[in-house]
Formats: C-alpha cells, sequence, structure tokens
C-alpha cells in the first residue's frame, strides 16, 4: 500500500466486499507501524501519546490520574528489600477514554493506570468474579419507570476500584516517567484496575454500603435493588437500582428522595457531578425520557456513527435492506418448509 492508502474493491458480492474492506481497513499502516485507516481518537498506550496533536491534553489526564491514585492512599512506598522472595513488581500501562455527553461533544480527556493482571501468580488472589447489569435489565428498568411514572438518574463513582481495600500483597511498577528512586518500590494498599481481584473487591465494597443503607436485592445477583420508604399518609416511595460497574442507572418516585440517596453516597464515595443528574447518557446510549406521556426512548446513534467512521463509510449510502440493488429472489433460493414449519409460522 503506497503512501498508506486504501485500495477500494468493487464486486458484486457485498458480504465479500464488506469483508475485505474490514480486513484492509484494520491493517493499513504506515512503514512505522503507525496506523492510518481505522484509527481510533484515543491513543494505544502510554507510548503512543508522544507526537500526537493532542499530546498534551493526554500527559494532563496522565498526571491526574497518578496524583488521584497517590491522594487515595492507593499505594505506600517501600524498600524492596521489604519484598518477601520469589515475589516480583507487577508492572502497569495506561488506557485511555474521551468522555462524550449525549450530543458527541467531548467533556474530557480521561487516563487510568491500570496493573497487568496477567503477571499475577495463580493463588496470590482470591475471588475475581463481579456481576453487573445487562441491557435487559437496564431496558426492564426503563420499561417500569415509563409505566409508573418514575424519573431516571444516573451516577457515576470516580475511581471506583481503589475504594476497595487490597488484602494481598501487591507490588507495581509506574509506567513512563513515574518512576521511584533505586531502591524503592510501590505497594498496594487499594485495589487498582488491572488486578483479577479488583472488580469483586469493588463489587463487594458498594453492595454493602447498599444494603446497610436500606436497599433489598430483588435479582439474587448483586445487581438490581430496591428501596421502599411507607409515609405518614400511606404512599410508598421507592428508588429501583442497577449498577454497571462504577455507572449507576436509578428510578426514583420522588426527587427528594434521590438527592437524599446522592448526598449519602458522596459522604463515602467520589462521584462524577457531571453525570449525577437526569438520565441522558448510559453505557453508550441515549436516553430521552417524557413522564407526561410514559414514554422512554433509547438510542445508539452515536455509537453507530462512530463505527462507521472508524472504519471509514460514514458517507455510505444508507438503503432500507441489507440486499443487493436489483436482486430478484426465485422460490429455489428458499428451502421448502415441512408441515410442522407452516403451523408454527401459521400460529405465530
Amino acid at each position: 500500500m503506497p503512501g498508506g492508502k486504501i485500495r477500494r474493491q468493487e464486486s458484486s458480492n457485498t458480504t465479500g466486499t464488506a469483508m475485505i474492506g474490514m480486513i484492509w481497513t484494520s491493517m493499513a499502516c504506515d512503514e512505522q507501524g503507525q496506523q492510518l485507516a481505522g484509527m481510533r481518537p484515543v491513543p494505544r498506550s502510554y507510548y503512543d501519546i508522544k507526537g500526537r496533536h493532542d499530546e498534551h491534553l493526554w500527559m494532563e489526564a496522565c498526571d491526574k490520574e497518578i496524583k488521584k491514585l497517590f491522594e487515595m492512599d492507593a499505594f505506600s512506598i517501600v524498600d524492596e528489600s521489604e519484598i518477601p522472595p520469589g515475589q516480583y513488581s507487577i508492572n502497569c500501562c495506561m488506557s485511555f477514554k474521551i468522555k462524550k455527553n449525549g450530543d458527541g461533544n467531548i467533556l474530557e480527556y480521561r487516563a487510568r493506570c491500570n496493573a497487568d493482571g496477567r503477571q499475577q501468580e495463580v493463588g496470590s488472589y482470591g475471588d475475581t468474579f463481579a456481576p453487573k447489569s445487562k441491557f435487559s435489565c437496564i431496558r426492564s428498568i426503563c420499561a417500569v419507570a415509563a409505566q409508573e411514572g418514575l424519573t431516571l438518574y444516573q451516577f457515576d463513582v470516580k475511581g471506583a476500584f481503589p475504594l476497595a481495600e487490597c488484602k494481598e500483597r501487591v507490588n507495581i511498577n509506574l509506567p513512563g516517567k513515574y518512576k521511584l528512586p533505586k531502591g524503592k518500590a510501590l505497594q498496594c494498599r487499594r485495589l487498582i484496575y488491572g488486578l483479577k481481584q479488583a472488580a469483586h473487591g469493588w463489587n463487594q465494597t458498594f453492595v454493602k454500603w447498599l444494603l446497610d443503607y436500606g436497599f433489598i436485592n430483588v435479582d439474587n445477583d448483586e445487581v438490581t435493588f430496591v428501596k421502599n420508604i411507607k409515609k405518614d399518609d400511606g404512599s410508598v416511595s421507592k428508588i429501583l437500582l442497577s449498577i454497571h460497574v462504577d455507572d449507576g442507572l436509578a428510578a426514583c418516585s420522588h426527587e427528594a428522595m434521590y438527592k437524599d440517596f446522592i448526598a449519602a453516597m458522596s459522604k463515602d464515595f467520589d462521584l462524577s457531578h457531571g453525570d449525577s443528574g437526569e438520565l441522558k447518557w448510559f453505557l453508550g446510549g441515549k436516553v430521552e425520557q417524557d413522564r407526561e406521556k410514559g414514554i422512554v426512548q433509547l438510542s445508539q446513534e452515536q455509537y453507530c456513527n462512530d463505527a462507521l467512521k472508524r472504519f471509514q463509510i460514514s458517507d455510505c449510502t444508507p438503503v432500507d435492506t441489507p440486499c443487493e440493488a436489483n436482486l430478484h429472489l426465485a422460490a429455489s433460493d428458499s428451502p421448502p418448509l415441512d408441515k410442522r414449519d407452516v403451523n408454527v409460522v401459521r400460529n405465530y
């Protein structure tokens, strides 16, 4: 591919052409390995930041992440002589993300320090499983909110995993310029992202907080919770809650009840103020609610547009059906149905 350009291939086979185009898109690189086509808008690693037009923004995000971890008392500096024989320090890397709103506008450049959990030896950590909410559960809560006139809210816990205590001995090395003096090492006091037991530790910490606050688990998976408060007039106020790692979706009957809940959470957790209001954007999907009409609409338009842009087909011509133009179907194109299948179709 001279000059890093992609050659278009025309074919009557729509499926084959699409597959070939996706393969070439993912492989289009120059001689230095820099991805030209299909390049993500975020760096792939800490060492991929240098030379980008937004290098200073990502470096500021990295500095902010490391500073926050030390402020949370996630590490303690120890002498290398204190490390037990046979143990070694786990390397860390940076992952990056651009936070956007429902309209696709950039809100914040984010960096996250992740430990390389692949270097953890079996037996050096405990449980690793952590449940998270499914889209079926999210749609169900939205349906209940639309039916009962509840207001949908969202909240985001910043730096969730390091809020859980690290019970095992874990030593790490920070990436890039974040180096310690010779003879010193970092020991984890909190569960940073990337550790195999981190998700489980955070889930147990947050679930315990919810149960202490008066919530009841309704699905036995420690994902969906409900809290009911009976008032003096006999009416009942409730808040229905579902958690997806560090993101939360809530449906509440009264705004004051939700504000009390958020105020209580803010005492023990650091919440993102920009993501703690009415639900507008959740897990990559846009949410629109009309309580008067009892309608809740979910849309992934922005996600689809980003996928099309990544594979360089954002300017393609949309069609109603994924069939080739002027395609004529014959009876021989469809296998015959037996009597049982015909009855099923008729009953349906």
